[in-house]
């Protein structure tokens, strides 16, 4: 017999147990959970984008005011004048659309991404109480003014519906600054919760646009129509005065959107 011990048999390795759960694969796990708000952030993306690049139809300038008054409204007889009245009127209704869309597709991004970044609760309740107030402005002082409805009142009131129109002609700027600070204010403050920006969005109104309708009207009388020329003349040029302004925010607001 040899004195050196013989060679052990090395045992075999243990054989997981029949019950153990294999260990999961990193690519196999369920992705689903992120996409539906991102998707989600891309069509509100989508959406802001298509009611800023409107502004393009929307948003212009008409014919030259003394061009108009001196020369237009009298070769045509006065046609000219109800054509301008139609022009004026959808001007003004379709930016009130076009802002609307922007409003609510701000809003719904500015949701979704509070809630991408787990914060929904810090500023749910102000963006509501913005969505509110859009939406009511947009059924009170801002809702449309129809031109072609507006024409058809005015003749069967003999002209009565025509000073209403009026009316909400003058307001119809003011209001569209004052609903645009507020709103831009309130963003600020939800964005700036969720680290979206440091600075607030900076919106001044033009207080030259906040008119008295009885003083113009009666000052119209006085003058035996000539205050009533400076008045028209108002209306016709506020929005391209307006323009500028509106578009700097919308920018500003569209590259923030996009750089996040």
């Amino acid at each position: 017999m040899s004195d050196t011990p013989s060679e052990l048999p090395v045992p075999a390795a243990a054989a997981p147990p029949a019950h153990a759960d294999p260990e999961p694969d990193p690519s196999a796990l369920p992705q689903a959970i992120a996409v539906p708000a991102s998707a989600d952030m891309v069509q509100s993306v989508t959406i802001l984008d298509r009611a800023i690049k409107q502004r393009r139809d929307s948003d212009i300038t008409l014919v030259n005011w003394w061009l108009y008054f001196l020369f237009l409204s009298w070769i045509t007889f006065g046609i000219y004048t109800i054509y301008l009245f139609f022009k004026r009127i959808g001007r003004i209704d379709r930016f009130s659309e076009r802002k609307h869309a922007y409003y609510i597709a701000l809003l719904d991004w500015t949701e979704r991404y509070a809630q991408q970044q787990g914060r929904e609760d810090s500023v749910h309740h102000q963006l509501a109480d913005l969505r509110s107030n859009v939406q009511n402005a947009y059924v009170g002082a801002l809702r449309p003014i129809k031109a072609g409805l507006s024409f058809v009142l005015t003749i069967l009131t003999l002209g009565i519906y025509g000073i209403y129109v009026h009316y909400r002609m003058n307001r119809y700027w003011w209001d569209a600054q004052v609903l645009e600070q507020d709103f831009d204010d309130s963003l600020s403050q939800a964005w700036m919760k969720v680290d979206l920006m440091r600075y607030p969005i900076s919106f001044e109104v033009d207080q030259s646009k906040r008119r008295s309708f009885a003083l113009y009207f009666i000052l119209s009388i006085v003058t035996f129509g000539i205050w009533g020329l400076v008045w028209d003349h108002k209306f016709h040029t506020d929005p391209d005065n307006l323009y500028p302004p509106f578009h700097t925010v919308e920018d500003t607001v569209l590259q923030t959107v996009r750089a996040h």
